[in-house]
């Protein structure tokens, strides 16, 4: 429902978009009450940086993961950016979030592709 809203904004905004729910955070606000704009937030930044946008399922699963819960994903089904918006949302405490993998080639990959969608989020 945000995405028309998202869409307008310009890529500076971003990042004083992510200031802004940091400030939330900070003021004692749960992150969850933002949990939609923040998904909204990645979802545009995924797509203006990579081409990619998250299907409705991608975010199911990251509400499932923002809630410490474990989303199975096959291959192919895109968890790599599945997990983007769970990891931003978290972030936004400024506490470290780590996102783990078996794969290490994986990770060296997947950090530094989805490094373009955290750095345009600021």
């Amino acid at each position: 429902a945000l995405e028309s809203k998202i869409k307008k904004l310009k890529d500076e905004d971003f990042p004083k978009r992510t200031a802004d729910l940091r400030k939330k955070v900070k003021s004692g606000e749960s992150i969850y009450t933002f949990l939609p704009e923040a998904f909204a937030l990645v979802r545009e930044a995924a797509n203006r940086t990579l081409g990619l946008r998250h299907y409705d399922v991608q975010l199911i699963a990251a509400t499932v993961l923002a809630q410490g819960k474990v989303a199975e994903q096959k291959t192919g089904e895109g968890k790599t950016l599945s997990a983007t918006p769970a990891l931003y949302l978290h972030a936004l405490t400024g506490n470290p979030v780590h996102l783990v993998t078996v794969n290490d080639y994986l990770a060296r990959r997947d950090a530094g592709w989805m490094a373009e969608v955290f750095t345009f989020l600021g």
